[in-house]
């Protein structure tokens, strides 16, 4: 029974109910970022491919997943990581070093809007982080830092064939040319 206005009551004697309002429940978390503006453990970011992006990550401390997607037209993934280990701040230090962020709608060998560089935040929080990162990191670059910092929006994830790309395409081209090159400048392993 649940009280409506304060004086009503409805009785809703099957779960069908329940149960689409459960899914609505799991499609807001999943999709839409400002649902989980009080999580602050979930960021975004668009650096090129997104197998590149989702490989570096990937072995980030602290991290507990990466999903390789899209938002706002760009390959982007979706990290989520523990506070209890990790910082926004230091991945978006990690984000900074991970490709160039003064190319405009490109990176290396990639071209194209889908490719440039981005962060996308679901709070003000990470908003005020990110334009601080960015104005830090400005301080290595000669060029101007072409990177969009902007609003969240829906997140839409990738066929499962791009998803953990580096792991399970070890010798893929792309792989060995692009990736291995990234990871081992920076300092980390291949998967």
């Amino acid at each position: 029974m649940w009280k409506v206005c304060g004086s009503s009551s409805i009785k809703y004697k099957s779960k069908s109910f329940f149960r689409l309002l459960s899914l609505i429940l799991l499609w807001a978390t999943a999709f839409c970022p400002q649902a989980q503006s009080g999580q602050a453990n979930v960021a975004y970011f668009a650096g090129g491919c997104f197998w590149c992006t989702e490989a570096v990550f990937q072995q980030a401390p602290g991290v507990t997943s990466v999903v390789s997607g899209y938002m706002q037209k760009a390959e982007t993934v979706q990290v989520t990581f523990d506070p209890a280990k990790t910082s926004y701040d230091k991945l978006l230090n990690l984000f900074w070093r991970a490709h160039d962020p003064t190319e405009v709608d490109a990176q290396g060998p990639d071209t194209g809007k889908q490719y440039r560089s981005a962060v996308f935040f679901v709070d003000e929080q990470q908003h005020v982080a990110a334009e601080k990162s960015k104005a830090q990191a400005q301080k290595s670059y000669s060029k101007p830092i072409a990177t969009e910092i902007t609003r969240a929006g829906s997140f839409r994830p990738a066929p499962e064939n791009h998803q953990n790309f580096c792991r399970k395409n070890p010798n893929n081209p792309y792989v060995r040319q692009i990736i291995e090159p990234k990871l081992k400048k920076l300092g980390l392993k291949k998967p």
